[in-house]
């Protein structure tokens, strides 16, 4: 047993020192984000004549006393060979004129039938609102 062991090491110690590597390769091949993007969200679907793929929010948090908030929507399509690509982001200036502070809610259902549900609380009176966005075609939504 004791020579099978020995046999078995230094296999062992080539299979922790891979595992190590890839760890710290892992850490440091991670995307930087901005330390002001709050939330990043995806989920949902969209279709195009051309394309068709998934929904992304980005909810950036400005502002020191009166925090306010930005939300851009991007729609992101799915290569052959697997990796997403943006085929369009637009701001979502109605909801980004410093007036609001955007989150989920908690949501688990952020993301539906091409919808995106969200809420806001007013940056000075406080007051919460449950909003939701209407997605279209890539660079297209509306508030109903």
């Amino acid at each position: 047993m004791n020579a099978a062991v020995a046999r078995l090491r230094p296999w062992l110690l080539a299979a922790g020192l891979l595992a190590a590597m890839a760890l710290a390769t892992a850490r440091t091949a991670a995307p930087e984000v901005p330390p002001q993007v709050d939330t990043v969200a995806t989920g949902g679907e969209w279709r195009s004549a051309r394309d068709s793929g998934v929904l992304r929010i980005v909810i950036v948090h400005q502002g020191f006393e009166h925090v306010h908030s930005r939300l851009w929507i991007e729609w992101l399509a799915v290569g052959e060979r697997g990796a997403p690509r943006r085929v369009a982001r637009v701001l979502v200036k109605e909801l980004s004129n410093g007036m609001n502070v955007i989150d989920t809610g908690g949501r688990g259902e952020t993301f539906q039938d091409g919808r995106i549900r969200l809420r806001a609380t007013h940056t000075y009176s406080h007051e919460r609102s449950d909003i939701t966005i209407e997605t279209g075609k890539p660079g297209q939504y509306k508030l109903p």
